[in-house]
């Protein structure tokens, strides 16, 4: 899939996802945040599980695709705060950000946001 590179300078590889990524991404999605509807946090989740399968190498060495949370915590340690941030804004798969805006759009005009007129 290509490199990206961070502004701290840090190089990210990312692979080329194929079929098996999926399964991988949702076992991980399951033993990290459960089952459950669709929510922004749970869309959001996906968006880190997405980005952490896709990465194969962090400044020019290989990493390993996590296989439990313990894994994932491991590969997130490599970045700070902001470096993980601005990485799965990069990464995001094509259509995710739309994802993310009608999740949020519809917590927002929820019935109990108080949004509604009498």
């Amino acid at each position: 899939m290509g490199e990206i590179t961070l502004s701290t300078g840090k190089k990210v590889g990312l692979r080329e996802k194929k079929g098996q990524h999926h399964f991988i991404e949702r076992r991980l999605l399951s033993t990290s945040i459960g089952e459950g509807g669709q929510n922004l946090g749970g869309i959001m989740s996906t968006v880190a599980v997405s980005t952490i399968v896709a990465i194969e190498s962090i400044d020019g060495e290989k990493v390993k695709t996590p296989e439990d949370l313990t894994g994932i915590y491991e590969l997130m340690d490599h970045f700070t705060y902001a470096e993980w941030a601005e990485l799965e804004t990069k990464a995001q798969p094509v259509g995710m950000q739309k994802k993310l805006d009608e999740a949020a759009k519809n917590l927002q005009s929820s019935t109990g946001s108080g949004n509604e007129s009498n």
